[in-house]
C-alpha cells in the first residue's frame, strides 16, 4: 500500500508502513501540558497550532496570499482516476482541503471533513511527519494548518479556517491509529465552522459490507468521488477498504455511509493509503470516539 498524504516540496507517495507529517513538538492540552492518559487505551497527544489572534492572522495571510496558489501548481488537470462530485449539498460544504507546511518549509495538502460544532477529522499523517528514525514520538509537527471547506477551482466559497489544536495518538503509526481531530478556530466574524458549512454525521461502529462513499482531493482542483461496498482485509483489521483508487492528496478523505440525497451521511473512516485496486481507511472506533469527545468538549469549555 502507498500512503496518500501530502508532499514536501511536491507530491509524494509513501510505501510500506504508515508515515506522517509536521513542526516543533508541543503537547499543550486543555489547561495542561502533555498527553492524556485519563482513559484506558492509546495515549492522546495534544498539539497547539494557532492559538493567538496574531498566529491565526499570520496563517490566514500566508495561505490566502501565495500558499494555496503554490500548492495548486501541482494539481492535475483533467486526468483524475475518479469522477468529480457534482451534486453539491452537504458534501460540497463539509469536505475540503487541509493545507500544511512541513518543518522544512515544503507545502502540501490532504483532505478533511467537518464532523462537529468545531471539529474537523483527517488522517494523522496529514499533520505530522516521521523523521529519519521513523519513530511516532520523534516525528515533527506540521505548522500553518489551514482548512478550506468546499475548495473548488481555486475558490474558497466558505472561507478558510485555522486550526487551534490537534489531537491524535502518541503512537499514531500503529494500525488503526492514523486519525487526527482538529479543533478549529472561529471565522473572523465569530462563527464556528459548523455554522458556516453544516456538519457530517460521524459513526464509531463501522459495519463491513456496507455501501460506502469516498471523497478526496488527490491533487485536483475539485473533490472527487467513488463508492463501493466496504470490507476488512482480515477479520481483526482496524482498516476498512473499498474497491476504488483515488491518489496522493486524498489522505484524510472521509468514508461515508448512509449518504442521502442532500449529501449528508456518517463518516466511518478516514482514508490513509491505497493501491491499484483498493483504498484503505482507518475505521473510526473507541479511540476516535475519545478524540472526538475531547475536541468537542474543549471547543466549548477549554
Amino acid at each position: 500500500m502507498n500512503l496518500l498524504g501530502w508532499s514536501v516540496g511536491g507530491r509524494r507517495a509513501w510505501a510500506g508502513a504508515i508515515a506522517v507529517v509536521l513542526i516543533t513538538l508541543g503537547t499543550v492540552g486543555c489547561g495542561h501540558r502533555g498527553g492524556d492518559m485519563s482513559t484506558s487505551g492509546p495515549e492522546i497527544v495534544v498539539h497547539d497550532a494557532a492559538i493567538s489572534k496574531q498566529e491565526r492572522r499570520r496563517v490566514e495571510v500566508y495561505w490566502t496570499g501565495t500558499g494555496i496558489a503554490d500548492v495548486a501548481h501541482g494539481d492535475a488537470a483533467g486526468n483524475s482516476t475518479q469522477p468529480e462530485w457534482t451534486e453539491d449539498g452537504v458534501i460540497a460544504r463539509t469536505v475540503g482541503r487541509l493545507y500544511a507546511q512541513s518543518a522544512g518549509g515544503g507545502l502540501g495538502a490532504c483532505t478533511a471533513t467537518v464532523v462537529g460544532a468545531n471539529t474537523v477529522i483527517t488522517a494523522a499523517h496529514c499533520v505530522r511527519t516521521s523523521d529519519g528514525a521513523g519513530s511516532s514520538r520523534s516525528a515533527t509537527w506540521d505548522h500553518q494548518l489551514y482548512f478550506v471547506p468546499g475548495y473548488h477551482d481555486g475558490k474558497s466559497p466558505y472561507g478558510g479556517f485555522t486550526v487551534r489544536r490537534v489531537r491524535m495518538a502518541e503512537e499514531w503509526q500503529d494500525e488503526g491509529l492514523d486519525v487526527a481531530v482538529l479543533e478549529m478556530n472561529a471565522s473572523d466574524d465569530g462563527k464556528s465552522i459548523s455554522e458556516v458549512t453544516g456538519v457530517q454525521g460521524i459513526s464509531f461502529t463501522a459495519e463491513p459490507s456496507t455501501r460506502t462513499h469516498f471523497f478526496g482531493y488527490p491533487y485536483t482542483t475539485r473533490v472527487l468521488h467513488c463508492e463501493g461496498d466496504n470490507s476488512r482485509e482480515y477479520r481483526a483489521s482496524a482498516l476498512l477498504r473499498i474497491p476504488c483508487a483515488m491518489g496522493v492528496g486524498s489522505s484524510g478523505g472521509p468514508y461515508i455511509v448512509d449518504l442521502d440525497e442532500d449529501g449528508a451521511g456518517s463518516v466511518v473512516a478516514v482514508n490513509i493509503s491505497g493501491d491499484d485496486t483498493f483504498s484503505y481507511g482507518t475505521a473510526l472506533g473507541a479511540f476516535a470516539r475519545r478524540l472526538y469527545a475531547k475536541s468537542e468538549h474543549c471547543s466549548r469549555d477549554c
